[in-house]
């Protein structure tokens, strides 16, 4: 600060000025690698810790968990999308409303065949909790896969779907 009669002037630092139009430039650049970086679906055990690494997952990517529903012993499918570096579920479809799968009101609902289709839902779940079923089967279907979560839990196992 330099004082000409009563007026105060700032005068920058050079090395404080250079720094700050180095600095700002690289952690741009670094914000956009975090947020570009690729995602990895896993599928985690509760108890053991034990990860089933699914592959990876890009932003705005969809992958679906279908299982059989334990009362009408019909197929139920959820579609997940990666948003913002968490999980949204998306819509299901079902042939039955049976117990648990009830319109709430969010998304649009519609019926096409024999299906229920509830579509533009946005429920953030962050990481998916899940008892893997010994009827359910459940069954991440990714990237044109069928991963059956049974073939690598036990059944009854605890497990969390999330995105790291």
């Amino acid at each position: 600060m330099i004082k000409a009669g009563k007026c105060k002037v700032w005068v920058p630092v050079p090395g404080l000025f250079l720094i700050f139009v180095l600095l700002v430039p690289v952690l741009v650049l670094l914000g956009y690698h975090m947020a570009s970086r690729p995602h990895v679906l896993l599928v985690r055990e509760v108890n053991s810790g034990r990860e089933l690494r699914v592959g990876y997952i890009n932003q705005g990517e969809k992958f679906e968990i279908r299982y059989i529903h334990s009362v009408d012993r019909l197929p139920v499918y959820e579609e997940f999308q990666l948003i913002n570096g968490e999980l949204v579920l998306t819509g299901t479809r079902f042939l039955s409303f049976g117990a648990g799968l009830g319109y709430t009101g969010e998304g649009l609902l519609r019926g096409e065949g024999k299906w229920n289709i509830i579509e533009g839902m946005y429920r953030r779940v962050g990481s998916l909790p899940l008892r893997v079923g010994t009827i359910a089967d459940h069954t991440l279907l990714y990237r044109g896969r069928e991963i059956h979560l049974g073939d690598h839990f036990d059944g009854q196992a605890l497990v969390r779907i999330e995105v790291k």
